[in-house]
Parts: C-alpha cells; structure tokens; sequence
C-alpha cells in the first residue's frame, strides 16, 4: 500500500487544488505534511475538511500528540481517505471507536 499513498511536502500554497485530485488520482491516501502547524491547528482543520467534504474523511497525526502507541507521524500532517473504503475496511477488521 505504500506506493499507493502521495505524499505532499509543501501543500500551502495550492492546497485547495490538490485536495480535489484526490478522488480522480487513483491513490489509496493523499498525505499533507504541515511542518509548522500544531496538533490543534491540524484537528480543527481535520474537523471542518470532514463537514464538508462527504466522501473523503480527514484524520491528523502530529508527533507531539503521540499517545504513547507509537502511532503518530514524525512530522505534522493531514491524510485525505476516501471515507466509504475506509468504513469498509473498518468493518472488515471489526474496529469501533470504543
């Protein structure tokens, strides 16, 4: 799946157009790396992105939000999935939010 994920380095300055060739690229991920936001900044993002955008969820990783798993990304960032793939996927592996 990794060569299946695009990573953009520096989205700032036309982050509004690659947002939207997300659902024609044929990509299972577009990753956005914000170098300088902080996890607030990335989540409230992250949170108005998903109300409005239907199809694609949003989720955010940044180091210093780490909960001690070991999950979060070294750098701060934004992930853009297609939000039916994911549900699907979720199911299939029994995950819930408990």
């Amino acid at each position: 799946m990794k060569d299946n994920i695009l990573v953009w380095e520096h989205p700032e300055n036309c982050f509004k157009t690659i947002k939207g060739l997300y659902t024609v690229s044929g990509y299972e991920a577009f990753v956005y790396v914000f170098k300088d936001s902080t996890p607030e900044q990335l989540e409230l993002l992250a949170e108005q992105l998903n109300r409005e955008q239907k199809a694609d969820e949003w989720l955010w990783s940044h180091p210093d939000a780490d909960s001690g798993d070991g999950n979060s990304a070294p750098v701060p960032c934004l992930i853009q999935q297609n939000r039916a793939r994911l549900e699907k996927l979720r199911e299939q592996i029994g995950y819930t939010d408990d």
